[in-house]
C-alpha cells in the first residue's frame, strides 16, 4: 500500500543519497557529470537494498540485469529515474519480467486493477541536489496520468500511528494479609478448645 509515511521515507533515502553523493563530488580531480550519475544511482540501490533488511513493506525485486532496478512499496513494483515528472524518459517505460509478475501479484493480494506503471521522478538543482521527487502514474500510452510530488520538507505532518486508547486512571486497594488473620483466628480457636472453658 502507498501511504504518504512510506513515500516520505523513500524519498528521504533517495534525496539523502544524492544529496550526499553530490558533496563528494570533485570535478578538478576528473569527477564528471558520468561518474556522479552512476554514484548517485549505486548509493540509492544500495541504500535501499539496505533498508528491505529492516523494513518488511520495502522489497526488491531480482532482475535479470544488474543495472536494473526494481523495488517495492508494499505490493506494488516501483522504479526511479532523474528528470521531470512530464518527461519520462522511453528507457524509463520499459518493464522488466519482474515488475510484470509484481503487478500481477498486487492484483491478487491487494485487488490492485490495472497495469499502470509507478515511477519517482527526482529532479536536482545545477549542482546535481535534490530538488523534487514525484510519484508518478504512467498510463498504457506512457503519459503521466496522475503526480503526487512528495513533500521532502514535511515537518508538519504526523506520522501515522495507532489511534491512542485513552485509559481511566487505575484505583488502588490496600489488599490486607489475610493469612496471618486466618492464622490468628485459628490458632485462637485451638486455644480456646483446649482451655475448656465452661459456661
Amino acid at each position: 500500500m502507498l501511504t504518504l509515511e512510506r513515500l516520505l521515507a523513500v524519498a528521504g533515502m533517495m534525496r539523502d543519497e544524492r544529496d550526499g553523493a553530490v558533496e563528494l563530488h570533485d570535478a578538478v580531480a576528473g569527477d564528471s557529470s558520468w561518474s556522479l550519475g552512476c554514484r548517485i544511482y549505486s548509493r540509492t540501490i544500495a541504500r535501499i537494498t539496505k533498508e528491505t533488511l529492516s523494513t518488511p513493506w520495502l522489497r526488491v525485486l531480482p532482475e535479470s540485469q544488474a543495472l536494473r532496478f526494481t523495488f517495492t512499496i508494499g505490493s506494488l513494483p516501483v522504479k526511479i529515474y532523474k528528470g521531470e515528472p512530464v518527461g519520462i524518459p522511453s528507457r524509463s517505460l520499459k518493464q522488466s519480467f519482474a515488475e510484470l509478475k509484481q503487478l500481477k501479484l498486487a492484483f491478487f493480494a491487494d485487488g490492485v486493477v490495472g497495469s499502470r506503471l509507478l515511477r519517482l521522478a527526482v529532479e536536482a538543482d545545477e549542482s546535481g541536489k535534490t530538488t523534487a521527487v514525484t510519484l508518478v502514474e504512467v498510463d498504457q500510452a506512457g503519459y503521466p496520468a496522475r503526480l503526487f510530488e512528495i513533500p521532502l520538507d514535511a515537518q508538519n505532518i504526523i506520522p501515522m500511528r495507532p489511534k491512542p486508547i485513552n485509559l481511566a486512571p487505575p484505583e488502588i486497594e490496600i489488599i490486607e494479609d489475610t493469612t496471618r488473620e486466618a492464622k490468628r483466628e485459628e490458632a485462637g480457636d485451638k486455644s480456646g478448645t483446649a482451655g475448656g472453658t465452661q459456661p
